[in-house]
């Protein structure tokens, strides 16, 4: 029986036949369309679940076309309907909307459903994408897989997303209510890799089942590289676990297999052991190091513990943590301990040494708390750390490290601020530390006490300009050695007190000359000491001779001085422009020079008999006077009273030049500020109580040219006094002995200037994926230290946008304090070019033109292999060559795969 129902004009036609397919063609009066189908629908009894108005959502075309019908394949038992007990567990519970861009075509006897081009199926988090699916609503299974283009090529392949589970497949079944599907061809992304099957079944609990399946970190269709995996069990967040696998290169199966594989896939931290490295060194032997395990405390917390040991006897410990709360702070600590062999047993050349390094870093977020913040950064080791241990160039180069842990607190509304800090400074060389612990202050900013409160007057009293401040700094001071550090022997060498002052002052400008500043002030200042010094005479005998010799004993004892004093200071401070304009048709507009002066002058009484005197005398046996001296002379803050009345004086003068500079583009005319000379600045000061009257005057200035690629900076002192035969300074003029107006001590000069060839593209370009990503550093990424995980790479950032770059840097020094001069020059240039636009080469070299020899040097190379990065660097000669090459994996998943051959500098000591 046939059934033939057609409408004239834009009315659509439906024809029912005995194959019951309703077949609708998109030009078509829709609502027309909706009523005809509830009404053969209720005819037929068909059982369809309440929809919403999916059919509407479909896009309507320009032309009338009927597609074939594409009859459903049978289902594997994996996505047949289950026992009746089973569906009361799993139903369907929510609507299931499907629409498609070309056609659809409702199969009435069946109960089906055809979708065609960029079909879309979707049930609460669940969604279907591909050009064709069948939907089954008796079953409510679906079926789907990818249509031929005009090419012939198999195009809109079904893409299956299941809340954050999302896969690509060639052909697709599955059940919504068991959520049980078949899949081929699959292609998934777990957590930074991707797998591959040729057959796999998805259970009720989202785990995925394969058959023949493929691991990588390779983004292709085709991978460079896999773990072949025979049979296994993807739980999506949770792991891969396999049955036996082995590698594939470049379709070549490796003769390398593993009869099981576990590989973590999850976004949580999770604990486990760390398999150590293994290697050899000529020095120490064979190794295996960073072997140890990885403990996930908790979504903020992680714990690293790892340690090395070699054959010839040393070895070494490692403690790690990263802990991170989000808008309060952030950080990790890192302690390294290293028990150092050298030689045999038994033989002279035997003995043993330690090695220390102990890094923090503490930051607090500045939403945490805006009154108060807390900020580490710790770098402490021995001298001979990065020497033996360190394989990053840089750090064994280095020669100063330093530390700083601070804490400041002020308070809303008060004048009051407190810091308290600890500092660390130690030179690699000498093996020398020196430490500030603690050191504190409280300071008042400084307030108006006679100034009324309430009074809106815009002139004020005299005595209302008045001005009051507090400074309380306390600070112990220790310098010692790196092997003494942490044992008793260091407090021998503390220097500790406590100063505060209270400054009053008045600033006066005179009305019509405000380049004048007079500010009258008072001083109160008071120290705290834990000693001070005695000098004495002291008569020494010996069997031919006798003679007396001056002594200065130290008393441990508290002691408090303390000083007042008015003052007097002045400044004048003017600034004087010149002005040169081009009347010509040139480019240069104007040349302006901008002269910034400045003459201070500083004046304190006598105030002998009216402040406490911590000044001594020592005198010879007939009382001659020989040295005059302060019992707080060794004391950090000095002394708080002077001998004598105190007047010096200041003087500097700056200079600024810019040229005016006219660019003429099709557009416009506009002119640019060019800085000629950024920064020419002359200081000297001088002491009218003191028989040298003048200081050294000291210099400096710097410039940038060329859009500032050329950096120029000098700086030096030269002095207008002459010496003696000690080198000592005298109350005699430069040019009264040598001719010459002054004498140049010292004096430095360094430039540099960066040349680069055009940039491709807009914008920087990294190698993407890289284990160098910022992602490696980020918390819950277990491994070795920060600095470890650098060591074997090229570099961060690798731009292939830039072919090449050259970088030129000259320093030079110059030195005479006295007769002899000692000059200093180096030249470094650094660079890198690209051969092609996947291969990268770095070089760092220099030469030291006093000792005449080139400096450390290193070359670099660097391939980008896709998924895959190989480099290359080495130090050809010096004390720290070396060698490294490797080749691995880009991502973090899979870091553990790689090559690796290295000669380190460790072998050369």
């Amino acid at each position: 029986m046939c059934i033939l129902i057609r409408f004239e004009v834009l009315n659509p036609a439906i024809h029912f036949c005995k194959n019951s397919i309703l077949r609708l063609h998109k030009k078509c009066h829709i609502p027309l369309i909706l009523s005809t189908i509830l009404i053969i629908y209720q005819h037929v009894g068909a059982q369809l679940p309440e929809y919403t108005d999916s059919l509407t959502e479909t896009k309507q075309d320009t032309g009338l076309f009927s597609l074939p019908v594409v009859p459903g394949e049978s289902l594997p038992d994996t996505v047949e309907t289950e026992s009746s007990e089973k569906s009361k567990v799993t139903r369907i519970d929510a609507e299931i909307n499907y629409n498609a861009r070309d056609s659809m075509i409702f199969g009435v006897e069946n109960k089906k459903v055809y979708l065609f081009g960029e079909a879309t199926v979707t049930y609460l988090d669940k969604e279907l994408n591909a050009d064709y699916i069948e939907y089954d609503m008796s079953s409510n299974i679906v079926y789907a897989k990818g249509l031929p283009d005009s090419s012939g090529t198999i195009a809109g392949r079904p893409v299956f997303k299941d809340g954050s589970l999302e896969f690509e497949a060639q052909t697709l079944r599955y059940n919504f209510r068991t959520r049980k599907g078949f899949i081929e061809a699959i292609k998934t992304e777990q957590e930074g890799g991707y797998l591959h099957s040729s057959v796999t079944k998805q259970d009720q609990f989202g785990n995925i089942n394969m058959k023949n399946g493929k691991y990588t970190t390779c983004d292709l269709d085709h991978p460079h590289f896999y773990v072949a995996l025979t049979k296994a069990k993807s739980i999506p967040g949770d792991k891969i676990v396999s049955g036996p696998a082995y590698i594939v290169i470049e379709d070549i199966p490796l003769p390398i297999g593993i009869p099981f594989g576990f590989f973590p896939n999850t976004k949580t931290n999770t604990s486990g052991i760390l398999l150590p490295q293994y290697g050899e060194e000529n020095r120490r032997g064979f190794y295996l190091r960073n072997g140890g395990y990885y403990l996930a405390i908790n979504d903020y917390l992680n714990l690293t513990v790892t340690g090395d040991i070699y054959t010839n006897g040393t070895w070494g410990a490692r403690v790690s943590s990263d802990y991170k709360i989000r808008y309060r702070y952030s950080g990790n600590v890192n302690l390294r301990y290293y028990q150092n062999v050298t030689g045999l047993k038994d033989l002279p050349t035997y003995g043993k040494s330690f090695d220390y390094s102990v890094m923090w870093s503490h930051n607090q977020d500045s939403k945490a708390n805006p009154n108060q913040s807390f900020r580490a950064s710790v770098n402490l080791s021995t001298n001979k750390f990065d020497q033996n241990h360190s394989r990053i160039l840089t750090n064994a180069l280095t020669n100063t490290k330093q530390s700083s842990i601070s804490f400041q607190k002020n308070w809303p509304n008060s004048p009051f601020n407190f810091s308290t800090s600890f500092n660390h400074s130690q030179n690699s060389r000498t093996g020398g530390v020196d430490l500030n612990f603690p050191k504190a202050s409280l300071n008042m900013n400084r307030i108006y006490p006679f100034r009324s409160k309430t009074s809106s007057s815009p002139k004020r009293s005299w005595y209302e300009e008045i001005q009051i401040s507090y400074t309380g700094f306390f600070d112990n001071r220790i310098r010692t050695s790196d092997t003494l550090l942490f044992t008793d022997k260091v407090w021998d060498d503390m220097n500790m007190g406590f100063k505060h002052e209270v400054p009053v002052y008045w600033n006066y400008k005179p009305k019509k000359f405000k380049i004048l500043t007079i500010t009258p002030n008072f001083r109160y200042t008071g120290m705290l000491y834990k000693d001070y010094i005695e000098k004495r005479r002291v008569l020494v005998t010996d069997p031919d001779t006798s003679y007396y010799v001056t002594i200065k004993d130290t008393i441990n004892k508290f002691t408090y001085a303390q000083g007042f004093y008015p003052g007097l200071s002045a400044s004048f401070a003017p600034r004087i422009y010149g002005m040169y304009q081009f009347s010509g048709k040139g480019r240069v507009q104007a040349i302006r020079h901008v002269m910034s002066p400045s003459v201070s002058f500083s004046y304190i009484p006598d105030m002998s008999g009216i402040v406490p005197q911590y000044y001594r005398e020592v005198r010879n046996e007939e009382g001659k006077l020989l040295e005059k001296y302060s019992i707080y002379e060794n004391g950090m803050f000095g002394t708080p009273s002077f001998t004598s009345r105190q007047r010096t004086m200041s003087f500097s003068l700056n200079n600024n030049v810019e040229m005016k500079v006219k660019e003429v583009t099709d557009t416009s005319t506009q002119v640019n500020k060019v800085k000629l000379i950024d920064n020419l600045s002359f200081s000297t000061s001088a002491s009218f109580e003191d028989s040298i009257l003048f200081r050294p005057v000291s210099f400096n200035g710097n410039t940038s040219l060329f859009k500032n690629k050329l950096n120029i900076s000098f700086r030096g002192s030269f002095d207008p006094y002459a010496y003696d035969n000690n080198y000592r300074r005298i109350n005699k003029s430069e040019f009264s002995k040598s001719g010459k107006i002054a004498r140049l001590t010292n004096f430095g000069f360094s430039t540099g200037y960066a040349f680069s060839s055009a940039s491709k593209k807009t914008g920087t370009s990294q190698t993407e994926g890289s284990m160098l990503d910022q992602e490696t550093r980020q918390m819950g990424v277990p491994g070795e230290e920060y600095d470890m995980l650098d060591e074997d790479y090229y570099g961060e950032y690798i731009d292939f946008n830039i072919p090449w770059s050259v970088r030129i840097d000259y320093n030079f020094n110059y030195s005479k304090p006295a007769e002899k001069a000692s000059v200093i020059q180096t030249i470094r240039i650094t660079g890198d070019f690209s051969l092609t636009p996947k291969w990268k080469i770095g070089y760092n070299t220099g030469y030291d033109m006093a000792d005449k020899k080139i400096t450390t040097s290193s070359l670099s190379l660097y391939r980008d292999l896709h998924c895959w990065e190989m480099s290359l660097s080495a130090v050809p000669f010096g004390y720290y060559k070396s060698f490294n090459f490797q080749i691995n994996v880009k991502s973090a998943v899979l870091k553990d795969l790689k090559y690796n051959k290295r000669i380190p500098w460790q072998d050369n000591f």
